[in-house]
């Protein structure tokens, strides 16, 4: 693919890679100047690159909302590392997209597709520098481009030939160090930038050439009903069994297993296992709705279903009802709060797969990820002490 590259092509990766490496010398919040600058010179650098494009595809800039509150997070509440941890999933994924839909007007956002955001990263990371070959036609533009080119190829070198003299040589190791703090140099800063620079360059080069990638067609697998029948039937008959028990929990124990059975233990049950049944229970479901023809083709499948789907929702319901009698005596935490969120997400994601499957809804791909960051984004803001202690009064 043959490329003209602009000078902000150029100077945005350039001048984004220089705020983050002055970010990052400073004395400052660790999430501020990891977390937040990085991902906010990547969006704003490929804004202003591609704003004045005939190609740009303003809706979306919305998908900017949940972005911007997952980033500024932790400044207003302060969040634990796993959550910091979890945000950068969150903002690779959505930024990914949001770059895709920045270019793409065609983008939709589907289980097929969203692999699509390992094109952008890290996807060309290096053959992309390539492109910094110069304009044989423009003279001046030809010297400055190879002089970027033999910066960043000789630090490399240079950095690699430094490590193993300073290592060879103590003497000359103490010398390099003067030098450095005389002159202001810091290797790792260097090596910083060039790092920077290539990523943000890829990823801004990776943007261009995808504005017109096809969305992926959809691919099913073919799956005997037979077979699927026989899965759904087995699955479904463990639960009637649960619900046979757990009637007999609430209505006095009249299996008579096991003796002495009290509501303290059944309220210190493992919700938790509940939820990672739910959890498996919406695996299968997606699965058969989205990469097989089986809930369109046979009603037996399609009802089958339908009865784990009712099944699911009970075990929620009963995960919640646990959990409230827990509460109810030990009261709220952080845990126990997320573990509600992730209970009500989960009734609305088992709505939106009943109405894929009664009324084909095309833009459920958008809908459940939106669903998905709506709850992360209110765990980001209500887990936390304060709000604890606010509902426990």
């Amino acid at each position: 693919m043959e490329m003209k590259l602009k000078k902000e092509n150029i100077l945005i990766p350039i001048i984004s890679a220089l705020i983050i490496v002055f970010f990052h010398n400073l004395d400052i919040n660790w999430y501020l100047k990891s977390i937040i600058i990085p991902f906010s010179t990547l969006i704003i650098g490929n804004i202003i690159m591609y704003r004045k494009s005939l190609f740009i595809n303003k809706k979306a800039y919305f998908m900017l909302i949940p972005i911007v509150l997952i980033l500024i997070s932790d400044p207003i509440i302060k969040i634990d590392g796993s959550n910091k941890f979890l945000n950068v999933i969150m903002l690779f994924i959505l930024i990914s997209m949001f770059l895709f839909l920045l270019v793409n007007k065609n983008y939709r956002i589907t289980f097929n597709n969203i692999p699509l955001m390992f094109k952008l990263f890290p996807e060309k990371l290096f053959s992309n520098i390539k492109y910094l070959k110069p304009n044989i036609t423009k003279e001046r533009n030809k010297k400055m481009i190879n002089v970027l080119l033999g910066l960043i190829i000789g630090i490399l070198i240079s950095f690699l030939i430094l490590m193993l003299l300073t290592s060879a040589d103590d003497y000359f190791d103490a010398f390099l160090n003067k030098f450095s703090l005389s002159v202001g140099l810091d290797a790792s800063n260097i090596i910083s930038f060039v790092i920077w620079f290539v990523i943000l360059f890829s990823i801004s080069l990776n943007v261009y050439k995808n504005k017109d990638i096809k969305m992926r067609d959809e691919h099913f697998k073919k799956m005997d009903s037979t077979f699927v029948i026989t899965v759904l039937s087995v699955i479904n008959f463990v639960f009637v069994l649960f619900l046979i028990s757990e009637i007999s929990k609430l209505c006095g124990n009249f299996l008579q297993l096991p003796k002495g059975y009290i509501y303290s233990s059944y309220a210190r049950e493992g919700f938790f296992q509940l939820l990672f049944v739910t959890m498996i229970n919406f695996s299968i479901i997606s699965f058969l709705i989205y990469k097989t023809k089986s809930v369109k083709e046979n009603k037996t499948v399609r009802n089958l279903i339908f009865l784990l789907i009712a099944f699911s929702i009970l075990l929620i319901f009963n995960s919640y009802y646990r959990m409230y009698l827990y509460i109810d005596k030990f009261g709220f935490t952080i845990l126990r709060l997320q573990v509600i969120l992730f209970l009500a997400m989960e009734i609305v994601l088992f709505g939106i797969l009943t109405t894929k499957i009664l009324s084909k809804i095309k833009l459920d791909g958008i809908i459940i990820l939106s669903v998905m960051t709506f709850f992360y984004i209110v765990n980001l803001y209500l887990c936390n002490d304060w709000f604890v202690k606010l509902i426990s009064g």
